[in-house]
């Protein structure tokens, strides 16, 4: 638990990191549809929210995120069929991971949007939780973006082994223009700057994974890597340069290969069984987005000669 008491958080903060909560538990709600609908090519207007059993549509008041879940025992108001509890999983993870940004976000600097532009590996000064510290507000937006893209892809590729377009190549369009608008996204001060390291990010991404697929093909003779994965990573790349691409890489590697073989020591998979790899890309690189400047820097502190 965070010691909020000893922090002496400004209140016009702590007000902004509860409409964080709040704002993110609604953006999970719609999560949760694009999650469904998007892989069924269905559209995410309309039809508004209805029970998948019956039919009925779920008025306002039944459709309060979170809070309604329990409300209703999770179940539906008029057909009594039961809601996955992953409906109100989503919408608690979106609040929670909304507020990550105002904690990386220093109190004293939560008035200023001028902030210094920031390199790769500088951090000047250590915010809540370790995170490296926002170059700017206009951040907290851009990450919010990210992060609903990561667990779109996260829960769609769990379902389906897929990660749909409109999230991977939508997110490389959406990375390459909020890296112009922002450039502090890529480390730069210039919107041409931002755009070309959004785009150098691109190509990091995915033709690193296009060669990992290519060599997969020529060694195992079977697929080794989806297009949908290849894309993805240049998703990443829009929005974090190619550092956050070979970081991803590494750390989606490294967690997919543990879950992987705990599988098998528990029994529930096998040699060679098919794992979607999305969930672990997307979970080094929301590490990237929060500490990963902060993880190398400290990599490198342990390769560096001891001082004479």
């Amino acid at each position: 638990m965070i010691p909020f008491a000893h922090l002496d958080l400004p209140l016009v903060w702590l007000a902004h990191t509860v409409f964080a909560f709040l704002f993110g538990a609604c953006i999970g709600s719609f999560l949760n549809v694009c999650i469904y609908r998007i892989p069924l090519d269905q559209s995410v207007v309309r039809p508004g929210s209805h029970c998948m059993s019956c039919g009925h549509a779920i008025p306002w008041w039944q459709n309060i995120p979170v809070l309604s879940y329990f409300l209703l025992r999770g179940k539906c108001h008029y057909c009594k069929a039961t809601f996955s509890c992953r409906y109100a999983l989503v919408e608690l993870l979106t609040a929670g991971l909304f507020v990550l940004p105002f904690l990386a976000l220093p109190p004293d600097q939560f008035h200023s949007f001028g902030g210094s532009v920031t390199t790769f590996l500088r951090v000047e000064q250590k915010p809540l939780l370790g995170m490296a510290r926002l170059a700017t507000p206009a951040m907290i937006p851009v990450l919010w973006v990210f992060i609903s893209g990561l667990i779109i892809a996260t829960f769609v590729d769990f379902d389906h082994f897929i990660i749909p377009d409109s999230v991977s190549l939508g997110g490389i369009v959406v990375g390459l223009a909020l890296s112009a608008a922002v450039p502090e996204m890529q480390g730069q001060a210039t919107w041409l700057r931002g755009l070309a390291f959004s785009a150098l990010g691109v190509l990091a991404g995915s033709g690193t994974l296009m060669a990992v697929a290519w060599l997969g093909r020529l060694v195992f003779r079977k697929e080794a890597m989806g297009m949908g994965d290849v894309k993805f990573l240049g998703a990443i790349g829009a929005f974090f340069g190619w550092q956050a691409v070979f970081f991803t890489l590494i750390v989606g590697a490294f967690l997919g290969s543990f879950v992987g073989i705990l599988l098998i020591v528990l029994g529930k998979g096998k040699l060679g069984s098919r794992i979607p790899f999305g969930p672990y890309l997307a979970a080094g690189a929301f590490v990237w987005a929060f500490w990963g400047p902060v993880c190398v820097r400290a990599y490198l502190s342990l390769l560096a000669p001891p001082a004479p």
